[in-house]
């Protein structure tokens, strides 16, 4: 077999690198998701009751939540992206 019947082999496979972009969501992400360390203590302050920091984390996350559905429902409203559905 000669040198030039052997096909090199090609790694496909994702590009491992982190451009600004990335960079500047990751370090977002981290800052945010801290968030519930920091403010439970400060809820802790004002809250006496262990039950009613989880009341109140509850509440807040049902309010989010409805309004990542309100966000839902507007977004399947639009049939083509920046056109009303209806006639």
């Amino acid at each position: 077999m000669s040198q030039d019947s052997v096909i090199p082999k090609q790694e496909i496979g994702l590009v491992r690198k982190l451009g600004l972009f990335d960079s500047t969501m990751l370090v977002i992400g981290i800052v945010i998701g801290s968030g519930i360390f920091l403010t439970t203590g400060i809820m802790a302050k004002s809250i006496p009751s262990p039950l009613l920091i989880l009341l109140a984390w509850c509440v807040g996350g049902l309010i989010a939540l409805a309004g990542a559905l309100a966000y839902a429902e507007l977004g399947a409203a639009m049939s083509i992206s920046g056109k009303p559905m209806g006639p």
